[in-house]
């Protein structure tokens, strides 16, 4: 009888044993779910990230071409006008050899010269400012364009490389 009763405890502790190794795994499979459930979740956040990221680099693709393109005719007008002083200046050469000939007309060759001197470099500052005001803009337009970027991954380290380096 004693065997039966050591029989009947030790079927009882192996019960207890599979019940909380059952209950154990119930809870563990649980967490699991909640787990997936979160991360699941979080991709889907990143996801929205990434094209709301997408969306905005778009957007100032679109607003980079105007400017390039501005900054392209402003630059053949400033070439344009530094042949145009090159020009002024020969011509300028050209009075003063024959400065000993013209003595008259050298008078009002020199005050039309210097108008268009006088000209000539307020459009050229003019330009100036102009094409650093556009070069700043490109400057702050890739450093926000660089702040997107994903730098993790070789082409964002590539593209942003001395965008970074230049606003630090």
């Amino acid at each position: 009888m004693k065997s039966v009763w050591t029989l009947v405890l030790l079927a009882v502790c192996a019960v207890m044993v599979v019940a909380f190794h059952t209950i154990k795994q119930e809870m563990n499979i649980h967490r699991m779910r909640n787990l997936i459930v979160l991360n699941t979740e979080e991709v889907k956040t990143m996801e929205n990230e990434i094209m709301s990221s997408k969306l905005a680099m778009q957007k100032l693709s679109s607003q980079l071409a105007p400017l390039d393109e501005q900054k392209k005719q402003l630059i053949k007008s400033m070439e344009e006008q530094m042949r145009e002083k090159e020009n002024s200046e020969k011509s300028l050469n050209t009075c003063q050899m024959e400065k000993s000939e013209f003595e008259q007309q050298k008078s009002e060759k020199d005050s039309a010269i210097n108008m268009l001197k006088a000209n000539q470099d307020g459009e050229t500052e003019k330009v100036q400012e102009e094409i650093q005001l556009l070069q700043k803009q490109i400057l702050e337009r890739d450093t926000k364009i660089c702040l997107y970027v994903d730098t993790a991954r070789e082409e964002g380290r590539a593209l942003c490389q001395d965008k970074m380096a230049a606003s630090n």
